[in-house]
């Protein structure tokens, strides 16, 4: 009951530190299971607002994450009491015929398919990376731009990302903590991500879906169908291109609206015989494929490995450009290829 989770929130309101409505489905205040911030009194992180029919509260300071229900209960016993109570009535339950629920039965559990989403909703369990030492030093040491890394999302527990959808829940998604790579369509909904572990994480890519008929295109809403589009198979190496896209792994047929501007971009593995068959299985397909025969990127695996050895960006999509084939020949080049 959203309107009876607000009445008790804004009863609580005058007992919190530098508390304020924002709108009618977002109320700001300092957190009190942290303290929030030490330096500045006037600075509020935590947040309560509304994921489908229920308020929930994320703090932007400490990463506390949980239903506003569950916040009244921890902070404000008396007042959870009391909106046990209302729940009870509105419910039209009697007290002597059933026993008073307990807050567990208040956690938040987001529907199955969420379809109005946005990049948003990543502000209930995730922060910015660029607010995240731990999460700034990992992709600043891989070189990735500043003015990028303050694009992207970061969540210091694998497990907080299965509140955005229900279906994640009993799902083992580890401790571990992610670069997060949101999946938008083209008109901005948010329909899955990718998280990066950025530890030692035997699972080095995690992959939510939130919507299963959907595929899952990393940047397809920055794209310019109209030009050259780089497609690269995991997202950090789209981040150096422009123009780029990544698959989230190696099913290129997702994107077959796009083959006439698309290169296709694999790792710079010539002794991987698991990359150069989904190379020639491209070129069967009709799409133009980078074959790195390049003197200047040998032995370096990727993108990524490319701007980390001193290859800059321009040269990078110079030597691309050059070494991108299709047809017969792009399978004339894979022989050479091979052969290197």
């Amino acid at each position: 009951m959203l309107w009876l989770e607000r009445k008790y929130l804004s009863m609580v309101a005058s007992r919190l530190d530098v508390c304020k409505w924002k709108n009618d489905k977002t109320l700001n205040h300092r957190c009190p299971y942290c303290g929030d911030s030490q330096k500045n009194r006037y600075k509020a992180r935590g947040y309560h607002f509304v994921v489908e029919q229920n308020f929930v509260y994320k703090c932007h300071n400490c990463g506390k994450s949980t239903s506003s229900v569950h916040f009244l209960k921890d902070n404000f016993p008396d007042i959870h009491r009391e909106y046990l109570k209302e729940y009870l009535q509105e419910k039209g339950v009697k007290k002597t015929t059933q026993k008073m629920p307990s807050s567990n039965d208040f956690k938040f559990t987001p529907k199955k398919e969420i379809l109005n989403m946005s990049e948003e909703n990543l502000r209930a369990v995730c922060f910015r990376a660029w607010d995240k030492i731990v999460a700034r030093q990992y992709l600043q040491d891989r070189h990735i731009p500043d003015s990028i890394i303050k694009k992207l999302w970061y969540v210091d527990r694998a497990e907080a990302l299965c509140h955005l959808d229900r279906k994640y829940q009993d799902r083992v998604l580890g401790n571990d903590p992610r670069i997060v790579f949101p999946f938008l369509t083209e008109s901005g909904e948010l329909i899955g991500l990718s998280g990066r572990a950025i530890n030692n994480a035997s699972l080095r890519y995690l992959t939510m879906r939130f919507v299963d008929d959907v595929p899952l295109i990393y940047n397809i809403n920055n794209v310019d169908k109209s030009k050259t589009i780089y497609v690269t198979e995991g997202p950090i190496d789209s981040l150096f291109l422009p123009n780029s896209i990544a698959v989230g792994g190696s099913d290129f047929k997702k994107i077959s609206n796009l083959k006439q501007n698309a290169i296709i971009i694999y790792d710079n593995e010539p002794r991987n015989t698991v990359i150069l068959d989904k190379i020639e299985e491209v070129i069967d397909d009709g799409y133009a494929v980078c074959i790195w025969n390049d003197k200047r990127v040998e032995g370096l695996k990727d993108i990524n490995d490319m701007i980390m050895n001193g290859i800059t960006v321009e040269q990078i999509v110079e030597i691309i450009d050059s070494c991108t084939y299709s047809g017969l020949s792009a399978k004339l080049k894979l022989q050479e290829y091979k052969k290197a």
